[in-house]
C-alpha cells in the first residue's frame, strides 16, 4: 500500500519521538464521588449506564493503582525535561488514598508538570493546602453547568460544595504565593448551553483559565458525541503525544481502553519489571500502529468505531499549548 503520510512526520519534534509529551496515569477504576451525564462511570454511579458499562465498573472490580507503580513512571518522566505527568481517567483521582503523597514525590523526582483532574467534591480546605504544598502544578476542576445546570448535568447535589472549594484553593494558592495552576472545565453539552456564558464569567475571576472540553462518547461508552464529524477524517494525537497507564501498570494505547483488550495493551510494568516507557514509545509495534493510523487502516479496534478523535486537537488547540503557551508552564523549569 502507498503510503500517504510518513508517520514521523506528525510528531512536532525530535523529543517527542523519543518520549511522550503526556504521560497519563490513571489513578483508579471506577472509583468516583460524582454522577454526572457526560461520563460512564457517573452514569454508572447514577445507575443509568449500559449494561456494559456496568459490568466493567462493577464494585467488585474497583481498585486504586499501587504507589510503587506510579513511583517508577515519575521517575521515568522525570528524565524527559519536556514530558508532564497528567493525572486522569476512569475515576475521582483525589479520592486516592495516596493522592498526596505521589504528587509530592514526581516533583520531588523532577517531574516538570504535575497536572491533575478532580471533580472539586473531595477538595477539601486540608487537601487543597497539602496538593499546594506538594507542589502540584496544574488542577483541573471539572464544573459542568452552572447555577441551575450543573445540578441536572452532574447530579450530585453538590454545586455549593464544590464552589466553595475551589473558589478556597483559587485563593489559597495566591495567600501561599505558589506557582500552581487552576482551569476550570466543562463539557460543552447541549444541556449547558443556557449558561455557558455565565459559567465563563464567573469561573474567570478565579481560575486561569476556562475551558470547554468536546463533548464526546469515552470509546461509545455512552450515547454521545461530538456534535459534527468532519467529513475527512484526521490521525488522531493520542498515538504522537499521550501515553496511558492503566492502574495495574498496563501500558495503553488509548486513554479510553478502559477494559485494557490486550491489542490496546502495549506492555505490562508488573509483569515486565525493565520494561521502560521509552522502550514502548519508540518500539516497531507502536510504529506500525501509528503507520497504518496515518493512511487510515485503523489496525487498534478502540480506533475502528471511533468518534471521539474529531475533539483530539493538534498545535495551538491542544492542552499541552495550554499548559505552555497560555499557563506559562516552560519545559525547562520545575515548579515544585
Amino acid at each position: 500500500m502507498e503510503t500517504v503520510i510518513d508517520a514521523h512526520e506528525l510528531f512536532k519534534n525530535k523529543q517527542q519521538q523519543l518520549f511522550p509529551s503526556c504521560t497519563q496515569v490513571t489513578l483508579t477504576h471506577g472509583h468516583c464521588d460524582s454522577q454526572c451525564s457526560a461520563c460512564p462511570i457517573g452514569q454508572t454511579n447514577y445507575g443509568d449506564a449500559s449494561a456494559e458499562v456496568l459490568a466493567l465498573f462493577h464494585k467488585s472490580k474497583r481498585l486504586f493503582m499501587d504507589i510503587n507503580i506510579f513511583k517508577r513512571v515519575a521517575d521515568e518522566v522525570a528524565q524527559y525535561p519536556h514530558a508532564w505527568l497528567r493525572l486522569h481517567g476512569r475515576g475521582e483521582p483525589l479520592m486516592h488514598p495516596k493522592i498526596v503523597d505521589m504528587v509530592a514525590y514526581a516533583k520531588n523526582a523532577g517531574v516538570n508538570t504535575v497536572q491533575c483532574f478532580t471533580d472539586g467534591i473531595s477538595l477539601t480546605e486540608k487537601k487543597a493546602r497539602r496538593l499546594l504544598e506538594a507542589g502540584l502544578d496544574v488542577l483541573e476542576c471539572s464544573i459542568h453547568g452552572h447555577t441551575h445546570t450543573y445540578e441536572k448535568l452532574m447530579r450530585n447535589g453538590k454545586y455549593e460544595k464544590v464552589k466553595k472549594n475551589v473558589i478556597y484553593y483559587s485563593q489559597l494558592k495566591n495567600i501561599l504565593g505558589v506557582n500552581a495552576k487552576l482551569v476550570v472545565s466543562a463539557v460543552d453539552q447541549p444541556d449547558f448551553q443556557a449558561e455557558k456564558s455565565a459559567h465563563k464569567m464567573f469561573w474567570s475571576q478565579y481560575a486561569d483559565e476556562v475551558i470547554y472540553r468536546p463533548y464526546h462518547s469515552w470509546g461509545n461508552r455512552i450515547d454521545m458525541g461530538c456534535a459534527s464529524l468532519p467529513q475527512k477524517r484526521h490521525a488522531c494525537t493520542q498515538l504522537w503525544t499521550r501515553l496511558t497507564i492503566g492502574p495495574t501498570g498496563k501500558i495503553l494505547a488509548c486513554f479510553n481502553s478502559w477494559d485494557e483488550d490486550p491489542d490496546e495493551v502495549l506492555g505490562d510494568l508488573i509483569q515486565d519489571p525493565t520494561l521502560t516507557l521509552a522502550q514502548v514509545w519508540q518500539d516497531h509495534r507502536y510504529h506500525t500502529i501509528r503507520q497504518d493510523h496515518a493512511n487510515s487502516q485503523y489496525s487498534l479496534k478502540c480506533c475502528v468505531n471511533c468518534k471521539d478523535w474529531a475533539g483530539s486537537s493538534w498545535g495551538n488547540n491542544s492542552y499541552e499549548s495550554l499548559l505552555r503557551h497560555k499557563l506559562k508552564l516552560s519545559d525547562d523549569s520545575h515548579h515544585g
